[in-house]
């Protein structure tokens, strides 16, 4: 790889340092680094139109906050990327800052993998189809009130749940907002959907692993009889379509996988290790 574009999180301290660095030192080694504008968009860090085309990798510098707001962004475009760490944990910007250099050599030398990350495909009559690389999550409208939800996993009743909310997630969300819920941890090499209560008022509602394949509906009940449900859906921490009684998302694998590098030496196990020791 000697061809690459960098988008970043602009209100990291310290951001414009870095990216100049980087540019330069990709420069010097005879390859090209089209750095994209900070957007104006708080939803987003870039247009897919703005990418110059001979782009061989992209460059995300930030947190994983930052990476997975460029993966939506990109995923038309299907463009291998790796991630740069100025947040706090780092699961998806598995390279530190300081060996921001160090990484570059690597990609210029071939020293690196590529990971097919499963991801989501999200879609709700009358919206925007969406990608999910962490999760999808349904959680409760209202406050102290219950949502009650349906859960069919191809067309079949997989679970009936009444709670805070349900996580929809990927085996490289799991570490996310999902991990905090107490569910599994899943190496993202696995091709699987996590499906996991948030907060259930039952003893027997636990987390579940299926095969990605599976399609996954999710469908708003109604705890308070007298009272229409409402649920809020976000996808990767975004908001994406409030639903209220009766209303439907269906949730399955998507067609294109986030195509993440991974330098030599890197490991989901060591970062796992490190983050959560």
């Amino acid at each position: 790889m000697k061809n690459f574009c960098v988008v970043a999180n602009y209100s990291k301290d310290g951001i414009k340092e870095l990216i100049d660095n980087i540019h330069s030192y990709i420069v010097s080694k005879g390859g090209k680094c089209y750095v994209c504008e900070k957007s104006v968009s708080k939803n987003s860090y870039t247009n897919p139109a703005d990418i110059p085309s001979d782009t061989e990798c992209v460059i995300v510098i930030g947190g994983d906050g930052t990476f997975l707001k460029a993966a939506r962004d990109l995923a038309v475009l299907s463009l291998p990327m790796t991630g740069i760490n100025m947040g706090t944990l780092g699961f998806l910007t598995m390279t530190e800052a300081d060996d921001a250099l160090t990484m570059i050599d690597k990609l210029f030398n071939e020293e690196y993998s590529i990971d097919f990350r499963v991801q989501l495909a999200i879609n709700k009559f009358g919206c925007r189809p969406d990608t999910a690389l962490n999760d999808v999550v349904i959680s409760r409208g209202g406050y102290s009130h219950l949502v009650g939800i349906t859960v069919y996993v191809n067309g079949k009743v997989f679970g009936r749940y009444e709670g805070d909310g349900l996580i929809i997630s990927t085996p490289t969300g799991s570490t996310g907002y999902n991990l905090s819920t107490g569910g599994p941890i899943v190496t993202p090499n696995v091709d699987a959907i996590l499906i996991t209560p948030i907060c259930p008022h039952a003893f027997n509602a636990r987390s579940f692993v299926i095969p990605a394949t599976d399609e996954v509906r999710v469908v708003i009940g109604n705890v308070r009889h007298e009272t229409e449900e409402e649920a809020y859906v976000t996808v990767d921490g975004e908001d994406y379509v409030k639903l209220t009684t009766g209303q439907e998302i269906i949730i399955s694998k998507a067609e294109t996988r986030c195509k993440m590098v991974v330098p030599d030496g890197v490991s989901f196990i060591d970062t796992l290790y490190t983050k959560l020791s």
